[in-house]
């Protein structure tokens, strides 16, 4: 049996197959390398997941050329207090300005501290939010009052805004500090859709969606697959979603119905 878990975000698509459970009549060295190959499979899809769930969170929450990359830094070396009065006050005030606009301010925020070859330089904050349909640079400047400011449109230059998210994680953080920090209105993708599918059963690109990505592995006691793609035909691929969404209804509620015949099976009457 595997678990066959799928994702959609935007225009971002991932698929991942693993083997899960035991197989009947297997010896118990091949048990136990086969659940070595679960717990492969699930830490590389793990791994995978933390790396695309940025790119996620972009294609739910950013569009190209509508939404700002903005670049802040200081003047001066700020003390911690500074920094911090410094982020609030921006953020209180592009949510002023967003409001009277009457949108909503969602951003995604990295603080860094080495430059593109990873030299140490003075923090400054890598921003990616919502546009309001007009130039911004007057009025970030103006919001920042701290150093310099550099607004840019946001673009896609490689599917799903890899390249981007690969730019805004590549400095390694320390434990204490996260990757990244969010907005809380920020969207989130919606629950994947998880089935069980027969051990054989090979991941497909469903239609709609063009491949960008395929991960593969395989040692003859279990298998793993992650496929991420770029969906291409929204309407294709929502009749697809659709399709999928009702056969999870389906083995939902043959598993419940299966689960409650075994339970019933397990009462014991009392004569009275």
């Amino acid at each position: 049996m595997q678990i066959k878990k799928e994702i959609r975000a935007g225009k971002f698509y991932e698929q991942a197959c693993y083997s899960a459970g035991i197989l009947k009549k297997q010896p118990p060295a091949q048990r136990s390398k086969r659940k070595q190959m679960q717990t492969e499979a699930k830490r590389l899809i793990n791994f995978i997941e933390r790396k695309y769930y940025l790119m996620q969170l972009f294609g739910v929450n950013f569009k190209p050329n509508r939404d700002l990359f903005i670049e802040l830094s200081f003047a001066k070396e700020p003390t911690e207090k500074e920094e911090k009065r410094a982020l609030e006050r921006f953020h209180r005030r592009m949510n002023t300005f967003f409001k009277k606009k009457g949108k909503q301010y969602r951003y995604i925020l990295v603080r860094e501290t080495h430059n593109r070859d990873g030299q140490p330089v003075r923090q400054h904050y890598h921003i990616v939010c919502t546009g309001t349909g007009q130039l911004m640079q007057e009025k970030i400047i103006e919001f920042w009052g701290m150093g310099g400011v550099n607004v840019q449109s946001l673009r896609e230059l490689s599917d799903n805004f890899e390249d981007t998210c690969q730019y805004l994680l590549k400095e390694k953080k320390p434990e204490n500090e996260r990757s990244y920090r969010c907005s809380r209105n920020l969207k989130r993708p919606e629950e994947p859709l998880r089935r069980k599918i027969p051990e054989n059963q090979c991941g497909q690109l469903p239609d709609g969606v063009e491949l960008v990505n395929r991960y593969l592995g395989d040692n003859g006691f279990g298998r793993y697959e992650i496929i991420i793609g770029k969906i291409v035909d929204q309407k294709a691929f929502d009749l697809y979603w659709k399709k999928a969404k009702m056969d999870k209804r389906r083995c939902d509620e043959a598993a419940n119905w299966r689960r409650y015949a075994r339970q019933k099976q397990k009462v014991k009457y009392c004569k009275i």
